[in-house]
């Protein structure tokens, strides 16, 4: 190793002066400094949203909403296009199986979880 191969004159020279510690200061102060521009930065974003924030929408105020949802024109075989024909049909297997467990959630929710959330409440 380099380390080893160095003759005793080389050594570094141990004398603490101070610097490190200093530097080390300087350092830190920066660091507080950005701290706190960044923090009140932060707040002047979080007071700007603050009220425009609870403004979009109130159920008891506006009982009609728009639901905007983006349109995808393409299906998803045409996005698993790929030129190794193995890996499209791994591909078209998970999208299939994914699309299978979203509708079984939904079913889930809507037609099971509410009588298994009230299972054995009824009086006797």
């Amino acid at each position: 190793m380099a380390l080893e191969t160095l003759s005793p004159d080389w050594e570094f020279d141990r004398l603490d002066d101070g610097s490190q510690k200093i530097h080390a200061e300087v350092q830190l102060k920066n660091y507080g400094k950005f701290l706190e521009e960044y923090t009140s930065q932060l707040k002047r974003i979080e007071d700007a949203l603050d009220d425009s924030v609870g403004d979009v929408w109130d159920f008891s105020l506006d009982p009609i909403a728009l639901k905007l949802l983006p349109y995808e024109q393409s299906s998803l075989l045409e996005l698993i296009k790929t030129e190794n024909k193995v890996l499209n049909k791994v591909i078209t297997v998970y999208a299939a199986l994914c699309c299978e467990i979203k509708k079984l959630k939904y079913e889930a929710e809507t037609k099971f979880y509410n009588g298994l959330l009230f299972y054995g409440e009824g009086g006797k």
